[in-house]
């Protein structure tokens, strides 16, 4: 008897599936399977890209994720939690559904999710990876934006403005840290305009290198 191959079997009700679809429902498959394969190789590429330069000859030993750690992250508003909402769920942003930390911002202020841990002392090199995004369904136009910030010991190491509903990739540098105890910030602002502000963190992780 043949081994039971789990990825064969869904593939073949995949398949199954997709014989039953008309011809314009073929088409809309077809362009998105299209756009789930230049996400899969725009975030893998940033990881690539880096490891065929100066990251080719450090170690990933260690490896933080804000979306397990988040029982224990402080959530605040830097002033009123009017319509703030922070949670960790699956979200969709441009048809692809990523788990993601859900941090819609305040009617007025920022909304702060806090981390804090201590860094091994042997990592000589520590990075950031994440993607951002608006929910799917959000109606954000004209000078409607909400900002994302990510602050390290208090300093702001990066930032950004987003309307559209797809996500972005990130890989970042952060400062080394071994050895010491970090407080890492993801924040959202709704910057006046808090309508539709339906900010999304993707897997954020922090990597940890030593050289080899």
């Amino acid at each position: 008897m043949a081994d039971f191959d789990p990825r064969q079997e869904t593939l073949n009700a995949v398949i199954r599936r997709i014989s039953d679809l008309g011809e314009q429902s073929l088409v809309q498959l077809s362009q998105y399977i299209s756009y789930l394969k230049w996400q899969e190789e725009l975030w893998h590429s940033l990881l690539d890209d880096d490891e065929s330069d100066e990251g080719a000859d450090q170690q990933l030993v260690w490896k933080y994720d804000f979306l397990e750690a988040f029982p224990k992250a402080r959530q605040a508003a830097t002033r009123r939690p009017d319509l703030m909402e922070i949670k960790v769920g699956p979200a969709t942003c441009g048809m692809v559904q990523q788990n993601a930390l859900w941090q819609h911002p305040p009617v007025t202020g920022s909304a702060v999710v806090e981390y804090q841990f201590r860094v091994p002392g042997d990592i000589d090199r520590l990075r950031m990876q994440f993607g951002v995004g608006i929910r799917d369904g959000a109606l954000m136009e004209g000078e409607n934006l909400c900002a994302f910030r990510i602050l390290v010991n208090g300093m702001r190491l990066w930032s950004t403005t987003k309307q559209s509903t797809r996500w972005e990739r990130y890989l970042i540098d952060l400062p080394n840290l071994a050895g010491q105890s970090a407080v890492v910030q993801l924040m959202t602002d709704a910057l006046g305009d808090a309508r539709w502000n339906w900010a999304v963190w993707a897997e954020p992780q922090l990597l940890g290198y030593r050289n080899e």
